[in-house]
């Protein structure tokens, strides 16, 4: 296996905190465990009573499990779809609540409280996620707490929680092998004194791929992953205590994908089959984060704390977009036996050579540069007015974001089963750069009173768009402005029982370049229902609807547009309804047994409001009032159980997803296509020793369920197969 790459952007990560390595521990206590990188708290009593719906994914589950994949990890929220695409959740297409799933656009994504998305105003589109496998924590927020968290709050935000620098020195190692050729590198090392510390973590996994090319090839991936934190801090027992963190994160992916499926004919004989015309499929992206903090905590009623961050990340996919000719590959795809279909089909399975310049396989790289910066603030005042506790926090950001496109094009033809130049060199066809400056401020107050908590906020949300077309100079410039208030209320009934609702105003930016005609997705968001929560269970039902006034869809090549990536659509008033459910309970038998279970279910139904024309693949040419939204399963729910004695631990689950809708209205090649309904059991294991020692199995898709993932954009998609993971973890 590869040892992790160290370039130089990941050495001079090293070399800037070479100093604080150098702190000796003493005998002091370590410096105060403050808030900062949950958007929530870190108290159970905080999530149970926040007023509003809130999941946190915790350690001892992340480790329990040890997915690699975020799809897997976000089963057991309720309220979140998911659609899948190459089946190892490398771009994960996530909703919450029913926000589209492409691409996770309508969701704000976070690590450590700051948006992590390469461009979350001017390019919101996820084609980049960290390795869930270092994170130790992942929060879901929905209803009004998500006002917090900007910009999109139609659904709510996630926030990915990383490893903290450890109180005292020390460190850990998780290697892991498995099938199609899986392996994984994972260490971490830490110490702290009472006035620093510091914290490096590497990882690297990578595998073949479980699919199987026509021509011969690997179909996987190779991830790696380096994060150096530092802190610098007073003396915790100071008047006024300070501390400065700094982050610094280098990341890099190498996967062989492609947008390419199968017919359904040839995804029933062989779904883990890959035509021989995605052979030159590869995906490349260099990441690089810096992220600096700064806490001053006037008392323990005050605190300021101020972050600058920049992001840069690079990539360049290659992969087959068309043939040369009017016909698109999903329309071929769907008619595969339809006249000139077959000589095509032939062509993409590499049983036919290229004869006519109509059977040219254009394959594009789409190159994209992206940065991502800004400043945020935000004061956290606690305070008393009669019998009322108070509070108070609020925040501002500057931020700024640009994405820089430059897409090519190259002819290939298919020659005795493999790909070769067809001679006439490369082409450009995108050219264009696009850059958001957005102001963004919030303020709320957690008021309580007795056993009531309300928690009024607004968000205001400003920015401004420029796109800029670098072939011709043309420019285009539009604006947002938008206020967002929401409303949250818990009412603890009892000591365990407690109720909620809220309200809040839900918005997704225009992004640039739009039309003028083109309007912000917006929304009004309801939700109530009751929480329970004692020594050994948790459960809750909440009801949820959402009011759109107006839903917007945005083209990406995943979503089925093949050209015009970015452009923006209205789709009018839409309704969103659903029901979301959770129970968990743990027994503890006598002689050191413990049974956790659990229970997760997601009810939904939507539909379109009105009658109209579309250009946009996911609804269809034309869409009528009552239209459910595709990718929308109706129900949707996990089931998990486990066993553990002493040093043991042994856990089931199971996840269902219920059929789901391809395309929205009529019209277009996958109009009236569904994906059947799937049930995918995973099972882990665990065994412990001397305390540091460990020894896992996880075994993904234990029945070896065949499931289609998707059939968009190009085609029909597999879920993973059966694949078993062993793997060793030592703690010192």
């Amino acid at each position: 296996m590869a040892v992790l790459p160290m370039n130089s952007k990941m050495l001079l990560a090293v070399l800037v905190f070479a100093p604080v390595s150098a702190l000796a521990e003493g005998d002091v206590p370590p410096p105060k465990m403050l808030k900062g990188i949950s958007v929530v708290g870190d108290s159970s009593e905080e999530w149970y009573t926040t007023a509003g719906s809130a999941h946190r994914v915790e350690e001892a589950t992340l480790e329990q499990d040890e997915y690699d994949n975020i799809n897997r990890v976000l089963n057991d929220v309720p309220g979140v779809y998911i659609r899948g695409e190459e089946g190892y959740g490398l771009r994960p297409n996530i909703g919450l609540r029913g926000t589209t799933t492409e691409r996770s656009q309508k969701v704000t994504l976070m690590m450590d409280g700051v948006v992590m998305a390469p461009a979350v105003y001017s390019a919101p589109a996820a084609y980049f996620f960290p390795q869930i496998t270092r994170m130790v924590g992942v929060e879901v927020v929905k209803g009004p707490a998500a006002i917090e968290h900007g910009p999109a709050t139609v659904g709510g935000a996630i926030n990915l929680i990383t490893r903290p620098i450890p109180a005292m020195s020390g460190g850990g190692l998780d290697v892991a092998a498995g099938d199609n050729d899986y392996g994984k590198v994972h260490g971490y090392y830490g110490q702290s004194n009472s006035r620093g510390g510091f914290l490096i973590e590497g990882v690297q996994t990578r595998t073949d791929g479980f699919k199987e090319l026509d021509s011969g090839g690997d179909t996987g991936f190779k991830k790696s992953d380096v994060m150096v934190k530092g802190r610098l801090n007073s003396d915790p027992a100071a008047n006024v205590y300070h501390q400065l963190d700094l982050t610094l994160n280098v990341a890099t992916e190498i996967s062989d994908e492609t947008y390419l499926g199968l017919t359904d004919d040839d995804f029933a004989e062989d779904p883990y089959r890959r035509y021989a015309a995605s052979r030159n499929a590869r995906y490349e992206w260099d990441y690089w984060q810096t992220h600096l903090k700064y806490r001053i905590e006037f008392s323990d009623e005050l605190a300021v704390i101020t972050e600058g961050y920049y992001q840069d990340f690079q990539r360049d996919w290659n992969k087959l977009g068309r043939f040369n000719s009017g016909r698109t590959i999903s329309e071929i795809l769907a008619n595969p036996d339809a006249g000139l279909n077959a000589d095509f089909m032939a062509v993409l399975r590499g049983d036919k050579d290229s004869e006519t310049d109509q059977e040219t396989l254009l394959i594009g790289n789409n190159g994209r540069t992206f940065f991502s910066r800004g400043v945020q603030s935000r004061v956290e005042w606690l305070t008393e007015l009669g019998e009322t506790r108070h509070e108070l926090t609020a925040g501002l950001r500057l931020h700024q974001d640009q994405v820089e496109r430059n897409h090519t094009e190259q002819g290939f033809l298919m020659r005795s089963g493999d790909l070769q130049q067809d001679g006439k060199g490369m082409t450009t066809t995108l050219r264009q750069r696009e850059r958001a400056d957005a102001l963004a401020f919030f303020i709320k107050d957690e008021v309580r009173y007795g056993k009531l908590k309300v928690i009024p906020g607004i968000r205001l949300e400003m920015v401004d768009y420029e796109s800029e077309n670098l072939r011709t100079g043309e420019k285009r410039e539009n604006d947002n402005l938008i206020w967002l208030p929401g409303l949250g209320i818990h009412y603890q009934l009892t000591d365990t029982l407690g109720v909620l609702a809220g309200a809040h105003r839900g918005y997704v930016p225009t992004g640039p370049g739009v039309d003028d005609s083109i309007e912000p997705e917006k929304s009004t968001n309801y939700e109530a229902g009751f929480r329970f929560a004692s020594a050994d269970t948790y459960g809750e039902l909440i009801g949820f609807f959402t009011d759109y006034s107006n839903l917007k869809g945005v083209c990406t090549f995943s979503s089925g547009c093949l050209e015009a990536t970015g452009e923006a659509f209205n789709g009018g008033e839409v309704d969103i309804y659903g029901i979301e459910a959770v129970i968990r309970h743990q027994w503890n038998p006598t002689g050191d047994w413990r049974i956790p279970a659990g229970i997760t279910y997601t009810y939904t139904r939507s539909e379109f409001k009105s009658d109209f024309s579309s250009d946009f693949p996911l609804w269809g040419e034309e869409v009528s009032a009552g239209d459910e939204l595709p990718y929308m399963p109706r129900h949707k729910g996990s089931v998990s159980l486990g066993l553990g004695h002493g040093p043991w631990d042994v856990n089931l689950s199971a996840n269902y997803v219920g059929e789901q809708l391809e395309q929205a209205g009529s019209g277009g090649p996958l109009e009236g296509a569904r994906l059947d309904d799937y049930t995918v059991m995973d099972v882990s294991g665990r065994y412990h020793w001397q305390k540091v020692h460990q020894v896992y199995l996880r075994v993904e898709n234990l029945l070896d369920e065949t499931y289609m993932l998707s059939r968009r954009p190009l085609g029909a998609r597999p879920g993973i197969d059966r694949t078993m993971i062993v793997g060793y973890k030592m703690q010192f």
